[in-house]
């Protein structure tokens, strides 16, 4: 088809299971489409193609599904388990400097990762390619990194705030270099079999080891409450196992995918974690909102939201508060206090540059409160450990990241486009009062938005000028 704009339809036959992958002539990328009959296309069937823009679809080889090595695929869970700590350790032993197997195990891991990476930039200097993809999220990433490197030399303890850095310096370039190189679709499967790993894990020791798992509530001195802490936390994996599980599924009623998603909920609510909580409702809110183009995400949506709806009108909707003390919610468990005695310590002793990324909260924390220990926040933990600069940065890429979501909601309905963007909200929420962005589930989760985000926003944008482009032409 000819005309004066040079763009060119795909013609969609109603031909079954004849779907293939093929070059268009006049451009390298890949097009999706059905398998081109004998007989050219007749001009009634050209104009019903030229009214329907949707029909042309370019499909970006990134998105394309590529099995991972099996190297990738192990160090891609291993890092995103953490690894486990598999035992209770003194918060001191870190500072001091105390070595165990699952330190020296941990040091394996990260070292290995690194070591796939420089794999990974050998050989694209073989091959005479650019080591590194930039987008603006990554040079904020690498920006915080660099200031928080920088923190090594005012730190109390310079040994574990290097390999915190170093963590999140390799988490940030190996989720990157994998979703290069595997594709969106391998990377989103792979972070819903390691989340599912580590639920699989908890459950079996909430039977078997319960000491492990199961601790006690501040109104509740039994063990009540599955925490999870030395394999991953409850809350966390179940809701991350979740968001992908719903948002992958194309069809509800498979015994795989309905154990799956009870296993999910259970942990959930055995977990009593607040915050797990709200990043659930939210997740349910997005669905209701933005309608994604998944029918058994909108129906799973619709049906919780009218159970919820009837236990709520029987009177027969459960308390949080017959669980956790009430009085916490106020000041996030006594997180605000924590904060603010954190960043008044860090304004008046380094400003800039912080006292040292991790190792600062490990020894200020408990001065104000020995049961929180650490930061609790990404943001306070990074504000703490690099000053000023480097929390900075943080907010910056957080912003653009969530400005990327939201673009990307409004242009696009896709599985992949609606996963990923609610996979960002999630770990932004995990990481306001919870989780770091150096390593475990949430810290993989979030790297691989922050490189998922602008890729898919790209081609949206792009894929939103061809259509605009063939409806502008076809009107014409």
């Amino acid at each position: 088809m000819r005309g004066s704009q040079g763009y060119r339809l795909l013609v969609r036959l109603r031909l079954p299971k004849r779907w293939i992958l093929r070059r268009d002539k006049s451009s390298s990328a890949l097009t999706s489409g059905p398998a081109a009959p004998e007989q050219s296309a007749t001009p009634a069937v050209e104009a019903e193609s030229a009214s329907q823009p949707h029909c042309a679809h370019r499909l970006s080889p990134r998105l394309l599904n590529k099995r991972a090595t099996l190297t990738a695929t192990v160090l891609f869970l291993l890092m995103l388990s953490g690894p486990p700590r598999l035992r209770i350790r003194d918060p001191e032993a870190s500072l001091h400097g105390d070595i165990d197997w699952v330190v020296v195990f941990n040091i394996v891991v990260w070292g290995s990762a690194g070591l796939w990476i420089l794999a990974q930039f050998a050989r694209r200097l073989h091959a005479k390619r650019p080591l590194l993809r930039l987008r603006l999220p990554q040079i904020l990433g690498l920006g915080m990194i660099c200031c928080l490197a920088v923190s090594i030399t005012v730190s109390d303890a310079p040994a574990l705030t290097a390999f915190k850095v170093f963590q999140m310096l390799v988490t940030m370039q190996f989720t990157q270099l994998f979703l290069e190189r595997f594709g969106i679709r391998s990377t989103l499967r792979l972070l819903l079999r390691g989340n599912t790993l580590l639920c699989v894990a908890i459950a079996a020791c909430a039977l078997l080891a319960p000491n492990m798992v199961w601790g006690p509530t501040e109104l509740n001195p039994y063990p009540s409450r599955l925490y999870g802490d030395l394999i991953a936390q409850t809350g966390v994996v179940s809701v991350l196992a979740m968001i992908l599980l719903l948002t992958g599924i194309r069809r509800t009623w498979k015994t795989v995918t309905l154990s799956s998603l009870a296993l999910f909920l259970s942990l959930l609510v055995l977990s009593l974690m607040r915050t797990a909580y709200i990043t659930a409702f939210v997740f349910l809110t997005l669905v209701l909102l933005t309608r994604p183009n998944i029918k058994p995400l909108r129906r799973f949506a619709y049906f919780l939201l009218a159970c919820l709806l009837m236990l709520y009108s029987v009177g027969r909707f459960p308390s949080l508060s017959q669980y956790r003390d009430p009085q916490t919610i106020s000041n996030l468990g006594d997180r605000i206090g924590l904060w603010r005695y954190l960043t008044d310590l860090t304004l008046r002793q380094s400003p800039w540059f912080g006292l040292g990324y991790y190792s600062a909260s490990r020894l200020h924390g408990p001065e104000y409160n020995a049961w929180l220990g650490t930061a609790h926040s990404m943001f306070f933990e990074v504000l703490l450990g690099g000053g000023l600069v480097s929390f900075a940065l943080l907010l910056a890429l957080c912003v653009v990241l969530s400005i990327y979501a939201v673009r990307l909601l409004s242009l696009r309905a896709d599985r992949f486009s609606f996963a990923t963007a609610a996979l960002f909200t999630a770990c932004l929420l995990f990481g306001f009062t919870e989780e770091t962005i150096d390593s475990g589930p949430v810290a993989i989760c979030f790297w691989c938005s922050a490189a998922i985000l602008p890729m898919i926003y790209k081609w949206a944008s792009n894929q939103n000028l061809v259509v605009r482009g063939a409806a502008v032409h076809a009107t014409s």
